[in-house]
Parts: C-alpha cells; structure tokens; sequence
C-alpha cells in the first residue's frame, strides 16, 4: 500500500506541515529518522512517514507494532515555551488524531491519558513524544504517531483494533493524515496563543476514557489507585485518591475497575 505524497498534499491546507515530507516503504523508526533530518537542518512541521517500520517504539522502550496499513509518521514541533508544556502538545496531538478519525471516518474515539487512542475499549493509536530542551525552553519536540488503519485483526494484538476493522471499510491513508496535520496546525496555532489547553478544556473533558471510574496508574513512584476527575489545563491527570485531589504529571493507568479496553498490548507493546 503505496502513500501518495500528491495524495497528502491535495488535501492539506497547512502551512507548516507542507514545507518537508518524506515518505519511506520501510525505516527502522520514524523518529530516529526525523531527528537525523533536524540535525541536518530541517525545519519545524517537517514530516516523515513510512509504511512500516521493523523497531518502532512506544512510551517505556516498548516495541511499537507497524505492519503494512498502518499510518506510522513523525513530525517535529518547536514551540516557544518551556518543557512543562510537553504533556500539553502531546494531548493536543492526541486531539488531533480524535478529530481526523472523526472526520475521516465518522467514528468517534476516545483519548486515554497521557497519550493513547481508544475506539470501542481497544487501542487504536498512540503517540510518543520525545523532547530536546534547555533548562528553560524547548529546542524541539519529536511526535511520532501510529494509527492502525486497514491492518486485520489477525495482525494486531488482542487489546488493539483498526479502523477499518470498525468501519468495515479502507480508510485512504493520505486524506487521515492531511486531516490530523490540518487540526494540529489550528490547535497549536491557537494553544501558541493561549499558552495551555484552556480553548481545548471541553473537548478534552468529553473524549476521556475512564472519566468518573476507578483506575490503577502506575507511576515512577509506585502503583496509586483512585476515581479520575478531570485534566487539568496544564496537562497533568486530575484523581481523587482517598480523601484527596492529587495531580499525576505521568503514569500508566493499567487496570480499570470496569475491566474495559485496558491494554496489554495495543500499537506499543
């Protein structure tokens, strides 16, 4: 399944993600390709998108399944802000890829905090956000995206599903991403504004998965167990735990207690 760089471009009416696009049959990442190309001098909105990758990863050195009919692409973003607004782009990117479905292909997702896609419980993309920085400001942003488009069920993990496994039908490649790049040009044209996720606060708030249930998260410090409340503008996971509201900055939430859509697996196992 060949992608169309003229394909992308037809309906692609971003500006900064129309500069470099570079389109691959196969890389080890698309990550570690985009960052040799940032090295090399290019520019913010440069893109990278392969049809598979053989070491793909995920958050946590996981390996990042990509067979054939995936979306596995990476750009790069240099906003002028300090690394505590990395949690935000990321969020930001994972409403941008709710939208595209969306739009694409009429199916409504959910975002699993920090940075995970769900369609129906199961795990339809996922985004990994890498960050070069100074103490005080970012110097870039890496997003590196996976979406499982027209890829069978025999090919995914158990706790993962496709787009076109739910649409009973292929999704065109090309028209997904241009629409992920166009949302994500207007929602980081406008967080650059706001300088947090203040415009973005409901819709955000309406696709959490697990709002109002109880979770475990595992997090640097150890497992905490609590009811998920909100997000808050900053990006961090808003909990109730016991009698307290505590804010997570990271973690993973492993285990509901609805026994819905928790990944073992998924794009990044």
């Amino acid at each position: 399944m060949h992608i169309s760089k003229e394909k992308i471009l037809l309906n692609l009416k971003s500006r900064i993600f129309s500069r470099q696009i570079h389109l691959f049959e196969e890389v080890s990442s698309t990550q570690d390709i985009l960052r040799s190309l940032i090295v090399s001098g290019s520019p913010e909105g440069t893109i990278v998108v392969s049809e598979t990758q053989t070491q793909g990863r995920g958050r946590l050195d996981r390996e990042w399944v990509s067979p054939d009919g995936g979306l596995w692409f990476s750009t790069v973003l240099i906003p002028p802000f300090g690394p505590e607004a990395a949690p935000q782009i990321t969020l930001l990117a994972a409403l941008s890829i709710v939208q595209a479905v969306s739009d694409v292909a009429s199916i409504a997702a959910s975002i699993k905090w920090p940075n995970d896609i769900f369609i129906n419980g199961k795990k339809a993309a996922g985004i990994i956000g890498e960050m070069s920085s100074h103490q005080v400001a970012i110097k870039y942003i890496t997003l590196g995206i996976g979406i499982n488009v027209n890829i069978p069920l025999e090919n995914l993990p158990p706790c993962a599903t496709s787009l076109s496994h739910e649409t009973q039908r292929e999704i065109p490649l090309e028209e997904l991403l241009s629409s992920f790049l166009n949302h994500l040009d207007d929602n980081y044209s406008a967080f650059k504004v706001s300088k947090d996720l203040s415009p973005f606060m409901d819709s955000i708030r309406k696709l959490l998965l697990y709002k109002g249930k109880t979770v475990e998260i595992s997090t640097a410090h150890g497992m905490v167990q609590g009811t998920i409340l909100d997000i808050h503008t900053d990006g961090r996971l808003i909990m109730k735990i016991g009698d307290e509201s505590r804010m997570l900055s990271s973690g993973e939430i492993s285990r509901s207690d609805t026994k819905e859509g928790i990944e073992h697996g998924g794009i990044d196992r």
